[in-house]
């Protein structure tokens, strides 16, 4: 009877577990997701290291390159450094989940970094320009198992094609962002063009009085 009773407390929570991430997953109307995205701009300079994404709920490992890298909206993420040599005696693919994450986090040859990744920078209202933004990263260093990492600037992309950068300040405290003015076609579509055109009217008109 005790066991009867513990499986339907185990099915109720994790029904009431799917329905909070499935309830975290529907956006409110008139709203958007704006998505980050990651790059660390200096990996080239440690080739002798695999760098390994890891995250809750995923991806349970991925190899970073010197590319543009995202992930689920919902995961927290930390990135691995992992000897060469290390990796490749490993065997990474022939690895569980469970196998994996115990030796990304419990091998002293791996490096763990100081940062924790989210996916998503938020919501805004849908007529909000911003689309998306790209953290840019940078190795401090890689000692032992610490693997120091620090965000150096976002940049922000609107739906217009501008693209505003901002320095971060503080590691933990995200850089605002600033909703850009007027790109170079508006002036051009909507200044300069009718400012030539009414230019052009004027000099034909004056023309015609001094015949």
């Amino acid at each position: 009877m005790k066991s009867h009773n513990f499986s339907k407390i185990l099915v109720v929570l994790l029904i009431l577990g799917s329905i909070g991430t499935a309830t975290a997953d529907v956006i409110e109307p008139g709203q958007k997701n704006v998505p980050f995205s990651y790059q660390i701009t200096n990996i080239q300079d440690y080739p002798d290291y695999v760098f390994i994404l890891h995250g809750t709920p995923n991806p349970s490992a991925e190899i970073l390159t010197s590319s543009e890298f995202s992930f689920y909206k919902l995961s927290t993420c930390s990135v691995y450094a992992v000897p060469r040599t290390v990796f490749d005696s490993a065997k990474m693919d022939q690895m569980d989940e469970t196998e994996i994450e115990d030796f990304l986090k419990n091998n002293t040859r791996v490096a763990s970094s100081n940062l924790t990744l989210e996916g998503m920078f938020g919501t805004v209202n849908v007529a909000d320009p911003l689309e998306s933004a790209l953290i840019l990263l940078e190795i401090n260093s890689i000692k032992d198992n610490n693997l120091d990492i620090k965000k150096t600037k976002i940049i922000y992309n609107y739906s217009n094609g501008q693209k505003v950068e901002k320095p971060f300040q503080s590691q933990n405290q995200i850089p605002e962002p600033t909703t850009p003015g007027p790109s170079w076609e508006f002036y051009l579509y909507f200044i300069a063009l009718p400012i030539v055109a009414l230019a052009t009217i004027f000099i034909i008109v004056l023309r015609r009085k001094s015949q």
